[in-house]
């Protein structure tokens, strides 16, 4: 709110005891709204419009870009707006801070000032703008903090000849995003760790090196130390964002609303659901069930970006059917839409064998057996199908549910060396109350890896267990060992949620939608089923120059403490000590100068200058990329570019790039300074290419290269990224 607090309006509806005074902020705006009544005879009656619009003849306003990168020349832009009849000096000043700079630069309609003050003689109903130029010395948000003033002892005639003086100031406060030059990278350590097990030596804790690699973008290296005393914490305090990629598409908006279920319905099942996390949940689902509506075909069906699908798909429309019949116990959900969903599912079996039908996209490629596969196996995907009806309140008939288990129970052993499928055959064996399920769970176990603190997998032969296939079999192994026999398979269990909470990110999601949908549906589970409160934990944390105890408690458990780390490299070690478990992370964040090679994808980058009368201000940008794996397609895939800091695309472009390439680019998001493009698949050995105009709005300084990032969603490791920049165009 401005400092001029008296000129703002002050509304009182004194219809009620409770009534209290409102207070509309006092700049130019202009507010619209109704006013509804009840009453116990009448019911409810809704007026007709009003509008009020604030005012305040004196104020100011700070334009800035979303993000610009550390080293780079902004012009802090301040306009002062004098809506009074007589003129006024005006001072502005920008208050000085360790994280940037200020350096001398032009000033557009002053008088005078130097360094962090600018003044200027500002006439009856005029505004000024006043430009201060600033170098970002810190990364993350720095905060600009802004006060523009009447300062009659500024030297000249400016205002106060025979009118009366007037009092006015104006103060604001604006964050910008500094980042870091090149590519972000992101490193992680993370612990469950009990402090019963390990006084008991069923558990021990590691010391972890943290050490940016030699070769990274100066200064960029920043670490940072966190506790929590719950696994569902950190992934609740960052709902929407859980993972580095964009989530605009209905694969990833349906994943994301089911996260918040499982958040949602831990927390209730737990007792531990207070107000604010209440209406935070509900708020992501709702919004995450009104975007799901918006992949909903005319069949009953979901696909990825609705009717500009051929078809439905059988993943994404279980997908749905799961997120959909969950959340009912929470928000309305239309009946219509789910049984229309349901009876969909039911047509996609095969006359023969009962298994399902690869009918539509079905990505990521695991759930189709793999794609590069001359008979790729049915079996992931029914099992997929299956957990889908098998959830609460779907209520498929039983002919299905008993084809499907059917298809899995006769399935060939094709499943035997792939632990994904099995981890998914085991779960919806132990949904349907199969008998089988329990040897599918065995030879499961058998091909995990083990070792003195954690139970995991590798995603196929000559895989890593760090990735999101990884992540996914562990969580439904997880989540088949708690609904066949939690108290059985409990030291398991718990091994297994070892491994999982490993792979970690910093945000508290794992490295893709899907695989943190599995993982916190897992997690949510394990902790409900083992809750046991009341925890009262001391996890005593060193590094250099650093110690810390943080002490956790039933007040505290659900919030994140953390403190930065202030020397790196540095050795990390923790003591638990006290009654019940907490998750200790420590993220490693730096950025490197090149980009690293793929063998996945290919990428070239032109730059070029307009060559209209624009040609100053307007740049045209195509980013082409290759697919190069044999494989014959990629996964859904993203074109990720950051531009060049001042710059911005006009939309009707962004809109041309998915209009021309309907068939392949589905949709694009803009934000900030970042433009990401969804594309269908990539076939392997075909170019696609996406061009539009980019215009600069702010003269950057010293400009750092922007950044083109291609990668498949579902394994964000398969990607390709470049750097590129703008060369000056003849005569600017």
């Amino acid at each position: 709110m401005n400092e001029n607090t008296p000129s703002a309006l002050r509304i009182v509806v004194p219809l009620h005891p409770m009534s209290s005074l409102l207070e509309l902020p006092d700049t130019i705006t202009k507010w619209v709204g109704k006013a509804v009544c009840a009453h116990p005879e009448k019911g409810v009656g809704l007026s007709e419009r009003a509008s009020i619009t604030t005012f305040t003849p004196f104020f100011s306003d700070l334009t800035l870009p979303p993000s610009i990168k550390r080293g780079e020349v902004l012009p802090v832009k301040i306009s002062v707006f004098n809506y009074l009849d007589q003129s006024l000096p005006v001072r502005v000043i920008l208050e000085e801070s360790p994280e940037y700079e200020v350096i001398e630069g032009e000033i557009e309609n002053a008088r005078g000032g130097s360094g962090k003050s600018r003044t200027t003689c500002l006439g009856p109903k005029e505004r000024a703008v006043l430009s201060i130029l600033i170098r970002p010395l810190a990364l993350g948000d720095v905060s600009l903090a802004v006060s523009a003033s009447v300062d009659y002892s500024i030297p000249g005639q400016c205002g106060g000849g025979g009118e009366e003086r007037v009092e006015r100031r104006d103060t604001l406060v604006k964050t910008i995003t500094v980042e870091a030059e090149g590519f972000a990278k992101e490193e992680t350590w993370t612990k469950y760790a009990c402090a019963e097990e390990l006084s008991e030596g069923k558990d021990s804790l590691e010391v972890w090196q943290v050490a940016p690699p030699e070769k990274i973008v100066a200064d960029s290296a920043r670490g940072r130390i966190s506790v929590e005393g719950d696994l569902l914490a950190l992934p609740l305090e960052n709902l929407g964002s859980l993972t580095h990629a964009p989530g605009g598409g209905g694969e990833q908006n349906l994943a994301s609303f089911a996260s918040s279920i499982y958040i949602m319905q831990y927390l209730e099942a737990t007792k531990q659901a207070t107000p604010e996390s209440t209406r935070k949940l509900l708020r992501f689902m709702r919004m995450g069930y009104q975007r799901g509506l918006l992949q909903r075909r005319r069949d009953g069906s979901f696909s990825a970006f609705g009717p500009r699908d051929d078809s439905g798909s059988a993943w994404l429309t279980a997908l749905a059917l799961k997120a959909f019949a969950r959340a009912r116990q929470f928000i309305t959900i239309d009946e219509g839409a789910l049984k229309a969903a349901r009876q969909w599912l039911a047509k996609t079996r095969l006359a023969k064998g009962g298994c399902v039908e690869s009918a539509g996209q079905v990505f990521p490629k695991d759930l189709q057996g793999g794609l590069s596969s001359d008979k790729p196996s049915r079996e992931p995907l029914t099992a997929y199908v299956l957990i889908a009806l098998h959830e609460p309140g779907v209520g498929a008939d039983n002919e299905t549910l008993s084809d499907l288990v059917h298809c899995l129970v006769s399935a060939s052993k094709r499943t035997k060396s792939d632990p994904y499928a099995l981890a998914l055959k085991a779960y919806a064996l132990a949904l349907a109350k199969d008998p089988g399920a329990e040897e599918v769970l065995r030879r499961l176990t058998r091909m995990a890896a083990v070792d003195e603190n954690a139970i995991y997998w590798k995603a196929g032969e000559n895989s890593s267990s760090h990735s999101p296939r990884a992540v996914e079999t562990a969580a439904y192994a997880l989540l088949a060992m708690l609904v066949l026999d939690p108290k059985k398979y409990a030291g398991e269990a718990k091994r297994v949620v070892q491994g999982v909470v490993r792979e970690r990110n910093g945000r508290g999601g794992f490295y893709s939608t899907q695989d943190t949908a599995a993982a916190l549906q897992a997690l949510s589970l394990y902790e409900t089923v083992f809750y046991k409160g009341s925890p009262h934990v001391i996890a005593t944390v060193a590094a250099q120059d650093f110690s810390r105890a943080f002490e956790v408690t039933e007040g505290n458990k659900l919030l994140q403490q953390f403190e930065a780390l202030p020397v790196l490299p540095t050795g990390v070690s923790f003591a638990v000590e006290g009654r019940g478990c907490v998750v200790i992370q420590t993220v490693l964040r730096y950025s490197i100068p090149e980009a690293e090679a793929s063998a996945a994808f290919s990428l070239r980058i032109d730059a070029a200058n307009d060559e209209s009368a624009r040609k100053c201000a307007l740049k045209h940008l195509e980013v082409c990329a290759t697919y190069l794996l044999p494989d014959g397609a990629s996964s859904t895939a993203v074109i990720a570019i950051s531009l060049v800091s001042g710059f911005v695309p006009p939309r009707e472009g962004l809109e041309a790039v998915v209009r021309e390439n309907s068939e392949v680019v589905k949709r694009y998001e803009f934000e900030g300074n970042r433009v990401a493009f969804y594309v269908d698949k990539f076939v392997t050995g075909k170019e696609l290419c996406v061009g539009f105009d980019v215009v600069r709005e702010v003269q950057v300084g010293d400009s750092k290269p922007g950044t083109a990032l291609v990668y498949d969603f579902y394994e964000p490791a398969v990607a390709v990224s470049k750097n590129f920049e703008f060369l000056p165009a003849e005569g600017c």
